[in-house]
């Protein structure tokens, strides 16, 4: 072993900035066919180093001497190699190319096409680790206040690597036969079902899985612990055994996800006319401080973040919908993602655009009590056309090589943009043509790799079988015009007078004015009524505007003078919409008088196209705002969520100027007066989900209007949480709102009420909603403790991270404390954070909440003392000047509009 440690050393000085490789990429001389995977553990003692053994049966694809593939963190141990008769091949040595993470094995001899070889690694590694990635720890204290220790993995999206040696890309598919040993009074899971146990000697067990399906390295998943387990079977389709697994202080909060996880897998495989692959289907809840992601798609054991996953007696209906909508997501990742791989993570957007549009979909059918679907609009479409009128936005299909790019793709644009595309081929095709489509993309594709023609053409097949197409159309044209360039069109809706014809055009929408005119063009359904309309429910498109063609003219027929056009109705397609001023006058006017002639998708629509465009330069502010104007005597969730959104940003923006942003906050004052009343202050016995999050909203806008009422209610909360000291538990958004404010203007001792609490509370939601209370503290040295505080004694940097995402938003001094705090810790950020990547998303988050030249420079004082990379230091100093522009053109244009509506 001492010669292998030597030889790994020398590998490492030999390599570092070698040129041999001018790819991140591997090679791929040979590929691995199948692994035999060995890890032995003893997490039950205490001990987090453990040892394994990786066998890869790799085919050659093309002469070599050299196999390459990826580690990281493991210390090799030794490497052995036999081919197919089972004779040794010699091996010269082994090297290290850090950079790029790549193990290479030199042999003597030269490895012939089409051999098999067998590639035998042994090696070394832990689980000690704080970046939350590989296979690492997780903690918890028992009743009695025994500290215990699980594994657990999270391998998304390149971090199999860091846990053993292996050929660590999504486009490679091998079989996985998975071997445990663990202490015996703990219990082993991966992504297949047990095929057997036997006891060892020393207290410990050998759990031996069954063969995986063919999948890539980044979703083997394995979990060793004393979790608890509670089971149930699903059996519409085929029958799988169902489990959800908690640490087994929180047993009693997994009935309502082993509910969902039945009815969602069955659903599913309903849904799509096709078997899942595994036999059961585990699930697992980490708590919110030991888990980086929400939840994660592991193929037959899925991982969750406790908060999306744990349901008591006090949850509220909003609360369920979230277990519900994040159990969909990774259900149908189950197909879009596992059964079907990206052949690269260029095709990102084929699992997450899939798993993100039908967490909707899927859960709205098997839990309709909570309303899932309509949320989609607002939730995840408004979101993603703000994050595509940015002019450094990239394109869903964006090739990328190095793991910080990779990693970075996990964006809007990969889950919020591309589910609104396929939605809208959703509608625009049909749904029962769509679904045809899909189905068969699943079964011609199954177990292999895909690319983003092989969903085009099992889309074409469907179309053009259910004639859903106009002649010459191809789902290529169509959905590469999407998937292929960046950005969002705005179509411009303008009636001919005295004419039933209406020109319809296209061109890409910009936050801000750019200096250049922009010549894109989409492949565009024009889903249109009219309010004679009878069925706002159709689902069919109209009629497309192609690629190509800026612009074109239709006759619609309108059958009074006071009639208006509705085109993207319930917004089903994925771009905005402008009028001409008399047809905004006609919406207005609609508004006003009869709201309810009018579906709230589509208000909501209204009301997030007409700001976004005003702040554009596209719309006068006037009529953005009397399109908003109609929520003063309305309390309708959808159109108020979307106007939500747009209120939070519009207050960002106007933050620098204080006149103007406390003349917004007098017309919000007006704006949420009716709200407020319907609502009140707490919550209602019997109440539905939307019920509880338009209350959410009515109380953060009431109290952010800066209403005496709301400081003098939320200031009898904290008094509460004085009572409860240590004891103090939160257990909505409604009651963290009241808490939220009440710390905006709180004293030290109320302060340090909720650092003690925080420090004592182990419920996952429960820290969430006091670490996000916290996240409003108005004293800039008050702030900066709570940070010093969740750095010194949190058990993991997670908490720290999101405490920060939280506050930049939530405190009025937030973002000023934030770059404070991270430039004085500049020397130990990587400590604090748990890897460079975890900071980079920070800074990218801050970026966002600027809008100012003083806390711009400092960002990018900070990006240059954290030598972030340079194209999100590049993406970061665009997206500043265009929020700055933004702010310049916009703030005196908002003031003027609001002081002649509060005439």
């Amino acid at each position: 072993m001492g010669f292998q440690v030597v030889l790994f050393i020398a590998a490492i000085v030999s390599l570092t900035g070698c040129q041999c490789f001018d790819s991140f990429r591997l090679p791929n001389h040979t590929i691995p066919v199948h692994y035999d995977l060995f890890i032995n553990t003893d997490i039950h003692e205490g001990l987090l180093d453990y040892n394994g053994t990786v066998e890869i049966h790799l085919k050659v694809l093309e002469n070599t001497q050299q196999i390459v593939l990826h580690s990281s963190r493991s210390t090799i141990v030794n490497i052995t190699m036999k081919n197919s008769d089972y004779v040794p091949v010699r091996i010269v040595n082994f090297e290290f190319e850090n950079e790029r993470e790549f193990l290479i094995v030199n042999t003597a001899s030269v490895l012939t096409t089409g051999s098999l070889i067998w590639l035998k690694i042994d090696f070394v590694n832990s689980i000690d680790r704080d970046d939350r990635s590989g296979f690492y720890r997780t903690s918890y204290n028992d009743n009695d206040g025994n500290l215990k220790y699980a594994g657990i993995t999270q391998f998304q999206a390149c971090d199999a690597r860091s846990s053993f040696p292996c050929f660590d890309e999504p486009g490679i598919k091998a079989t996985f036969d998975v071997r445990i040993a663990c202490g015996a009074e703990y219990h082993a899971r991966s992504n297949a079902d047990i095929a057997s146990i036997s006891i060892q000697s020393g207290g410990k067990k050998l759990v031996t899985f069954q063969r995986t399906p063919a999948m890539q390295t980044y979703l083997l998943a394995f979990l060793v612990s004393d979790f608890a387990v509670k089971r149930e079977f699903a059996n519409d389709f085929k029958k799988i055994t169902i489990q959800s697994m908690a640490r087994p202080t929180h047993a009693d909060q997994l009935d309502y996800s082993l509910d969902a996880s039945v009815k969602l897998i069955n659903e599913l495989q309903t849904y799509f006319d096709h078997p899942f692959e595994i036999n059961k289907l585990d699930s697992v809840g980490i708590q919110n401080v030991d888990f980086s992601a929400g939840a994660m798609e592991n193929w037959g054991l899925v991982t969750y973040l406790e908060s999306y996953f744990l349901v008591n007696d006090e949850s509220t209906e909003s609360r369920k919908r979230d277990v519900a909508t994040v159990i969909a997501h990774e259900f149908a990742h189950q197909f879009f993602g596992n059964l079907l791989a990206p052949k690269w993570w260029s095709y990102l957007w084929l699992n997450e655009g899939f798993a993100t549009l039908y967490e909707y979909y899927l859960s709205d059918r098997t839990h309709p009590e909570l309303e899932i679907k309509n949320r989609f609009s607002d939730s995840v479409l408004q979101a993603a056309l703000l994050t595509d009128g940015s002019a450094t936005v990239r394109p869903m299909t964006h090739y990328v090589e190095t793991v910080p790019e990779i990693e970075r793709l996990f964006d809007r644009v990969a889950y919020d943009k591309s589910a609104s595309v396929l939605r809208m081929l959703h509608y625009s095709l049909g749904e029962p043509t769509y679904l045809k489509g899909l189905k068969y993309y699943i079964k011609e594709h199954q177990n292999s790799v895909v690319e983003p023609r092989n969903l085009f053409d099992s889309l074409q097949r469907a179309a053009l079988e259910d004639s859903q197409l106009p002649p010459n159309f191809t789902m290529t044209e169509i959905l590469g015009s999407w998937a292929n360039q960046p950005g969002v069109p705005i179509i411009t809706v303008m009636r001919i007078p005295e004419s039933e014809d209406v020109i319809f055009q296209q061109k890409r929408y910009f936050l801000t004015e750019q200096p250049t005119e922009n010549n894109q063009t989409w492949w565009i359904p024009i889903f249109l009524l009219t309010n004679d309309s009878s069925n706002v429910n159709d689902q069919t498109s109209l009629f497309w505007l192609p690629q190509g063609s800026k612009e074109i003219v239709r006759s619609i027929p309108i059958r009074n003078d006071t009639g208006v056009i509705i085109v993207n109705p319930a917004q089903r397609g994925y771009y905005r919409v402008n009028y001409d001023s008399a047809m905004w006058k006609a919406f207005e006017l609609l508004l006003h008088s009869k709201p309810e002639s009018i579906d709230q998708l589509t208000r909501g629509q209204l009301i997030d196209d007409s700001m976004n465009l005003a702040h554009a330069g596209e719309l006068n502010h006037e009529t953005s705002f009397r399109i908003l104007d109609h929520l003063r005597n309305n309390s309708d969730f959808l159109p108020w969520q979307a106007a939500y959104r747009n209120i939070l940003r519009l207050e960002k923006m106007l933050s620098p100027d204080q006149t103007a942003l406390n003349l917004f906050r007098q017309y919000l004052s007006v704006l949420t007066k009716t709200l407020i009343e319907t609502y009140g202050k707490e919550e209602r016995m019997g109440e539905k989900a939307n019920d509880h999050d338009v209350r959410v909203i009515a109380v953060d806008l009431y109290c952010r209007s800066g209403q005496s009422k709301c400081k003098d209610y939320a200031q009898k909360k904290m008094n509460i949480a004085q009572q409860r000291a240590h004891l103090l538990a939160i257990q909505s958004q409604v009651e963290q709102q009241w808490y939220c404010n009440g710390l905006r203007n709180a004293r030290q001792v109320e302060v340090q009420i909720f650092k003690e609490a925080l420090q004592v509370q182990t419920d996952s939601l429960s820290r969430l909603y006091l670490s996000n209370s916290l996240a409003c503290v108005g004293n800039r040295e008050q702030l900066n403790q709570v940070m010093e505080f969740l750095a010194e004694n949190t058990a993991n940097n997670a908490e720290l991270s999101k405490f920060i995402s939280t506050t930049v938003i939530q405190s009025e001094v937030g973002l000023e404390t934030v770059l404070a705090f991270l430039y004085k810790n500049v020397n130990r950020i990587d400590d604090l954070f748990g890897s460079k990547r975890k900071v980079e998303k920070i800074i990218d988050l801050i970026a966002n909440e600027i809008v100012d030249s003083t806390n711009a420079e400092q960002l990018l004082k900070l990006t240059k003392a954290l030598s972030i990379s340079s194209d999100l230091e590049k993406s970061i100093t665009v997206r500043l000047d265009e929020q700055i522009r933004w702010q310049k053109r916009n703030v005196g244009l908002v003031y003027m509009t609001l002081k002649k509506i509060l005439l």
